[in-house]
């Protein structure tokens, strides 16, 4: 198969680096476009909100930090051959903009890290890699540590 759109999520853990040494690989064997996908939670998450200044100037400082993160994973990843790639800053659940960004950009494969919850921890959190493998558009390839 060959891959044009490669749509890694990026969050700054050591298995999502790992993922993300994936999504290299995979761009640079197939000349694939890699998109760098930051999903900012901290607003989605956040208990208060308000349509205050201050709320939004605390939105942005998250939003800022977001940028300034795909900013270095780009960095990363030029320094590792790869020319084509993309950086994305979504607000929102995480598994929501996976999808939607998958479904926006057509992408053929999705690489992401697999944090492996217990049945317990799935019960009371979930699994964004089980909500986005229901409703993937595309192939997912899971990095396990």
């Amino acid at each position: 198969m060959s891959y044009k759109t490669i749509i890694c999520p990026v969050d700054g853990s050591d298995l999502g680096d790992k993922a993300l040494d994936e999504a290299v690989y995979l761009s640079k064997i197939s000349g694939a476009k890699l998109i760098l996908l930051h999903v900012s939670e901290k607003a989605f998450k956040a208990v208060l909100m308000s349509d205050s200044k201050e709320w939004d100037t605390i939105r942005e400082g998250w939003l800022s930090e977001g940028r300034e993160f795909l900013l270095k994973q780009r960095a990363k990843v030029e320094a590792s051959g790869v020319k084509d790639i993309e950086l994305v800053l979504r607000d929102g659940e995480v598994s929501n903009e996976v999808i939607a960004e998958a479904m926006e950009k057509g992408a053929d494969v999705i690489v992401m890290a697999s944090h492996r919850y217990s049945p317990v921890g799935k019960l009371f959190h979930g699994s964004t890699i089980d909500r986005v493998t229901k409703r993937s558009p595309c192939p997912i390839l899971w990095v396990f540590k």
